[in-house]
């Protein structure tokens, strides 16, 4: 754990606190350290895309040094293991907006945008708009209300997935609008600078409405029919747009350019900056939400394989700057995931510290079976002999009641 740290934060290491890192060599195993603070945007000197790869298999090759704890934590052998107790959201600060709420407007929002598109009628993009604007502006007040909408997101992925007709576009729209932010605050966007980027985000996908929801989730392959269907939803998007006299300068530009690729891949060869900049964000964010969103027929990979992956085998198609931002902006262990710990409990995660990744707060219910505990809050930025074991997302901790 402490080298992935040390990997994102290496270009913050002044001369003149060489010593002092010397000095402190000795603690470096302290994820809780605060002798290494969190690289600010501003730094020019840049941790290099090399060694993200390195980085992120030492975090997934990394073994806990603190088994003893475990055995300790749990001295009952249990023969008849009861279902996993699902976690119940702890009720959050009050921000001044009913963000469940907010979150089920958007949702509603956007299920009349893509039917509007699937019959071929008219729809006003300014209400996005004013719900984005209202979000921005608690963002603007209170920056960790963001945490409180991702945890929110996190929860209705699953229940709402067979809500209504497209709800699978609605999820994809929800989370590219969630990583559109977050990527571009990292990147210094201000908010309503980044207004249009992420109504662009939202309604990238626009043209899949017209396809049919049982080839948008077909688990089979294609045939060449179908692969052709899926192929003409951008242009049927575009020429959606012209016909309704939808002018959105963003939205346009990603349509026509979202296959496009930084090395120069894409249908159309264009590279590096020759691509419009919110097309290079979201051809990289679209690959990403594909690899972490939750499907009937296969399992999501958790944000930090999905980078891995991503580092791995495409880094030379997008941005590198993006690229940057975007593992800086996701945690190892994001907000709503579910994380256990040294001692064996487990619980979701509820917020992050920026300046320690890896030290998130973690609200604590279940034991390492999955059986209900007294619940707490544990803030691992004050608790440093409490480490993070595994992550995992809700649909596996089933997977604990058969330890």
């Amino acid at each position: 754990m402490t080298k992935y740290i040390d990997l994102l934060r290496d270009h913050q290491q002044k001369p003149d606190k060489k010593e002092k890192k010397k000095k402190n060599k000795k603690n470096a195993k302290d994820l809780a350290s605060t002798h290494n603070p969190y690289r600010e945007q501003k730094d020019k000197d840049e941790t290099t895309l090399e060694n993200m790869e390195a980085l992120l298999e030492d975090h997934e090759n990394e073994t806990s040094h603190d088994d003893m704890l475990i055995e300790e934590a749990s001295q009952e052998q249990v023969d008849d293991k009861p279902a996993v107790t699902t976690f119940t959201p702890p009720k959050t600060d009050n921000y001044g907006l009913d963000l469940a709420a907010w979150l089920g407007h958007v949702e509603q929002s956007l299920a009349s945008i893509f039917t509007s598109v699937q019959n071929n009628e008219h729809f006003n993009i300014d209400i996005l708009e004013e719900h984005l604007n209202t979000l921005f502006d608690q963002i603007h007040t209170s920056p960790k209300v963001i945490d409180v909408l991702e945890l929110g997101i996190n929860k209705r992925l699953q229940s709402s997935l067979d809500a209504h007709h497209h709800a699978d576009l609605v999820q994809k729209a929800i989370l590219m609008m969630l990583y559109t932010m977050k990527v571009g605050m990292q990147l210094n966007l201000q908010l309503q600078e980044l207004l249009p980027h992420t109504i662009a985000a939202m309604l990238q996908h626009l043209g899949m409405a017209m396809v049919p929801v049982e080839l948008r989730q077909k688990s089979e392959a294609l045939t060449d029919d179908e692969m052709m269907k899926i192929k003409q939803a951008s242009q049927s998007a575009l020429s959606f747009l012209d016909a309704h006299h939808i002018q959105h300068e963003q939205l346009h530009a990603t349509i026509t350019q979202s296959s496009e690729r930084y090395d120069g891949s894409g249908p159309q060869g264009l590279t590096g900056h020759d691509i419009s900049w919110i097309a290079r964000l979201l051809s990289l964010l679209s690959m990403f939400e594909a690899l972490i969103h939750l499907r009937p027929y296969r399992q999501r990979l958790l944000p930090h394989d999905a980078i891995r992956d991503i580092v791995k085998h495409h880094k030379k198609e997008f941005d590198p700057e993006m690229l940057k931002a975007l593992i800086e902006s996701i945690s190892l262990y994001p907000v709503g995931t579910f994380v256990q710990l040294n001692t064996g409990e487990v619980g979701q995660v509820i917020n992050i510290h920026n300046k320690f990744p890896l030290r998130p707060v973690v609200y604590i219910n279940m034991d390492k079976y999955g059986h209900a505990i007294t619940e707490r809050k544990v803030d691992l930025k004050k608790q440093p002999n409490l480490m993070i074991q595994k992550c995992m997302y809700e649909e596996g901790l089933k997977d604990l009641a058969e330890v």
